[in-house]
């Protein structure tokens, strides 16, 4: 799960892959032994079960299931995988500067992503301890402020919302009523705004709905998008995130910097000339 959280900022400082192929690699592929055992060959070239390793992480959790339970198919594709790759090299595609770029893409992308997996566990020292502390001094920013979840009526003039207003007194439910009658776009929802805190709302909206106490209903208020009949379903009082709950994301913030940080170095120790004005960069 962690890698594929930090996958994204892997791919975006390193620029040298699509954020899913990161996400893919759940699980480390089995050394020794085991991975050298061989499962096939095609005409004498062995595919072995750290191959067959390596395929698997490539497909999606969701699909990854049905792979591990169809290990005929995952093999299959690896050896017409293999079959057309010779067949490529005897007709000598390998040596097409497009395939040969390509190539030479697809082996800088995986390298690059085996360096910053390999610094990042053996070198980058986020350890529980240093999560812990580095929440205890930034505890600030975990605080969430009080939240509402509300939902809303959105009607065209004053008279409209009255109407709205007598309906509710009648009984007809809110939601009813929303999807009937409102123009905002929650109307298909019933009128459910979800869940938000101070600022996410215009200011007249905003104190309409934390005045109010759960099922209770507005009288209209007026905004510059008409007049809107809320009730508030949920109510939460403003809190500190627990370390636990943010845990995984200030793993996932210190890693991200301490990879930023390792590509940095590297490229500052790298000559680079750019040839090509147009494809300068900073």
């Amino acid at each position: 799960m962690f890698w594929s959280r930090i996958g994204f900022t892997c791919a975006l400082v390193l620029a040298c892959a699509v954020h899913g192929s990161v996400a893919q690699q759940a699980a480390p592929a089995p050394s020794g032994d085991a991975a050298q055992e061989v499962l096939a060959t095609v005409n004498g070239v062995d595919i072995t079960k750290l191959h067959f390793d390596m395929l698997l992480q490539q497909y999606r959790p969701e699909s990854r299931q049905w792979a591990e339970s169809n290990k005929g198919q995952v093999l299959r594709q690896l050896v017409l995988q293999e079959v057309l790759s010779q067949e490529g090299k005897r007709i000598k595609l390998d040596r097409d500067p497009k395939v040969q770029a390509q190539l030479a893409v697809q082996t800088n992308s995986t390298l690059a992503r085996s360096v910053v997996r390999k610094y990042v566990d053996e070198k980058s020292d986020v350890t529980d301890a240093k999560l812990q502390g580095h929440y205890d001094a930034n505890k600030q920013q975990y605080a969430v402020g009080e939240q509402v979840s509300a939902s809303h009526i959105l009607v065209q003039t004053k008279d409209e919302a009255e109407n709205v207003l007598k309906e509710l007194k009648d009984g007809k439910p809110f939601a009813e009523i929303a999807k009937a009658r409102s123009i905002g776009p929650s109307a298909p929802n019933g009128g459910d705004l979800g869940t938000f805190g101070s600022g996410r709302m215009v200011p007249a909206f905003e104190k309409a709905a934390f005045a109010l106490k759960v099922g209770e209903i507005s009288e209209p208020v007026q905004t510059q998008f008409g007049y809107h009949v809320i009730t508030v379903t949920d109510r939460q009082e403003a809190r500190t995130r627990p370390f636990e709950e943010v845990k995984d994301e200030i793993r996932e913030s210190l890693v991200s910097a301490y990879i930023e940080g390792l590509v940095d170095a590297l490229r500052k120790k790298a000559t680079v000339e750019v040839k090509n004005p147009a494809y300068k960069f900073e």
